[in-house]
């Protein structure tokens, strides 16, 4: 990043709420030189945004610094989604902090709410960070650099649907609210199969006939634990 200008990074998932598929956080970083360019380039919330769209915007956005993280359908059903997501967080923001050198320490730091963000602060400082962290509802829509981490977030979700329907034949959009994902996860069940790509553990699998075994006394680990001993252990 061009020297003597206030950074500014912007943090975004996609997927949190889907029944397929992963969650992806991204993190985008911008000079405020250049806020003004994103903006007047038609940066918005994603979900504003068609598919197309985005795609096209994240051919630009790609040339500036980001990074992203995605959390697997399996460790959604043994953890926290609220921890995990978190988690991710800290890691896109890691990997940022290795890129952006000095311009990472006082950053502007501005994450779309997705829940109590409890140990984030304190592990950030851990990496030299020293700006000002920013955890707001609707940020996407609020500030251009969240907004670009939510369209590369969508965007590599996006894709990643593709592969997944290629692979396993999803339908839909992969949400619960969806019938065409529901009628496919129900044919699915039906059929004796357990595709990996399932968050097994949430209700709606319940509604479709499944036991979520597996879930009562888990204990939830804390971001410390899993940065500090890793996710699997």
């Amino acid at each position: 990043m061009r020297g003597g200008q206030q950074v500014s990074i912007g943090v975004d998932e996609a997927g949190r709420g889907s029944l397929v598929g992963e969650l992806f956080v991204a993190a985008f970083a911008l000079m405020e030189s250049d806020r003004g360019f994103l903006s007047d380039l038609g940066v918005r919330d994603s979900k504003k945004l068609t598919p197309r769209r985005r795609a096209e915007l994240y051919a630009i956005l790609k040339s500036r610094p980001f990074a992203v993280y995605s959390v697997s359908p399996s460790l959604i059903d043994r953890f926290n989604i609220n921890v995990l997501t978190e988690m991710a967080a800290y890691e896109v923001l890691r990997i940022l902090s290795r890129r952006l050198g000095e311009g990472f320490r006082n950053a502007r730091i501005v994450i779309d709410r997705f829940g109590e963000v409890r140990e984030l602060p304190r592990k950030l400082k851990g990496i030299g960070f020293r700006g000002e962290l920013i955890v707001e509802e609707r940020a996407d829509a609020n500030y251009v650099e969240v907004s670009a981490a939510s369209i590369i977030a969508k965007h590599l979700r996006d894709r990643r649907l593709r592969v997944l329907r290629s692979l396993y034949g999803v339908k839909g959009s992969g949400y619960p609210s969806d019938p065409r994902t529901i009628e496919w996860a129900g044919d699915a069940l039906k059929a004796g199969l357990k595709p990996p790509i399932i968050r097994y553990t949430w209700a709606t699998m319940g509604k479709l006939g499944l036991k979520t075994r597996g879930r009562r006394g888990l204990r939830h680990k804390t971001l410390d634990e899993y940065l500090d001993k890793g996710i699997e252990g």
